[in-house]
């Protein structure tokens, strides 16, 4: 019954929710559709956020309520974008090992000149942490997953052959 409610409000909340947008300093605007009759749900804010280093936007979402997104969310994702650079770095040395045991250094050799964030969203897999997906920019459609959670990379994913 949970599930068939769940799909229940998604289509209701499509179909008749009044489109929202909440201004986050430095990171831009996110929207979501929300319906005010349902207070407990929760919703997905959506927003195109330019990251420094990469020319495309990233998607970001980030769960809320109906008047605004977790300002706990927020916050991390604010944590996550001011660690970028040591991201990466943390990123480097664990996509150099992955790749080599995978047989794919040709592909994720040069990963910061061919790859960008297409998504940035709350993990399911790990909670409390973030599901970052790259894929490259031009090519074969390969991408991999970080996930990140307090201040490193938690598990890398490669992906897409």
């Amino acid at each position: 019954m949970g599930k068939v409610m769940k799909v229940f409000k998604t289509l209701i909340n499509e179909l008749f929710g009044t489109k929202r947008e909440y201004k986050v300093e430095g990171l831009g605007i996110f929207t979501c559709k929300v319906c005010d009759w349902w207070r407990d749900k929760c919703y997905l804010w959506s927003g195109a956020v330019q990251l420094p280093f990469y020319s495309v936007e990233t998607l970001v979402l980030i769960e809320g309520d109906a008047s605004a997104p977790f300002s706990r969310q927020l916050l991390e994702l604010q944590v996550l974008l001011q660690n970028w650079v040591p991201m990466t770095e943390q990123l480097d040395s664990m996509l150099s090992s992955k790749s080599q045991q995978k047989y794919k250094e040709k592909i994720y050799g040069s990963w910061q000149d061919e790859f960008y964030p297409y998504t940035i969203v709350p993990a399911v897999l790990y909670s409390d942490s973030w599901e970052i997906v790259f894929y490259r920019n031009s090519g074969v459609n390969y991408n991999f997953t970080v996930f990140w959670k307090d201040n490193r990379v938690q598990d890398l994913r490669l992906g897409g052959f």
